[in-house]
């Protein structure tokens, strides 16, 4: 069973979904899809069964909760904020199809279905999680499952 994490976050998760939606800046149609993407996923993480998210999460909590923790407890709604979102985001929904054969949230699935697609171009940084998500985390997954 992994440790309990989202029972004590949730709130700070939704307290942030809300500064994010009043105090972003969205340049253009893509900024914004993504934008609500993230907005729906932060509320997903926010109100869904925390001990459910433990057990979907667990592989992310461990590796990226640092990063995760520092834009929810942050005033940060820039580029760099959402990027960082966007990555958990993926790497969770990735942890979800590794372990389960499927990913739970249609906006979780939203997302990965656009981050994999050939169509858009990122910036360097997510590129390289990107890129670390699809290809290297993987494994890592199945050997922590394999090991418990």
């Amino acid at each position: 069973m992994p440790l309990p994490y989202f029972k004590n976050i949730q709130s700070d998760i939704l307290a942030y979904k809300e500064k994010l939606d009043k105090n972003n800046v969205t340049i253009d149609k893509t900024n914004l899809m993504f934008l609500n993407l993230i907005l729906d996923i932060l509320e997903y993480l926010g109100t869904e069964d925390a001990n459910n998210l433990d057990e979907q999460c667990e592989y992310n909590i461990m590796t990226m909760r640092k990063e995760f923790e520092g834009v929810i407890h942050s005033d940060a709604v820039n580029e760099k904020a959402q990027a960082i979102l966007l990555t958990f985001f993926l790497r969770v929904a990735k942890e979800m199809e590794v372990k389960y054969k499927k990913i739970d949230n249609e906006y979780l699935q939203t997302l990965y279905s656009l981050m994999t697609s050939k169509d858009f171009k990122y910036p360097s940084y997510i590129k390289s999680q990107k890129t670390f998500a699809l290809d290297k985390m993987p494994e890592n997954i199945r050997r922590m499952e394999y090991l418990k």
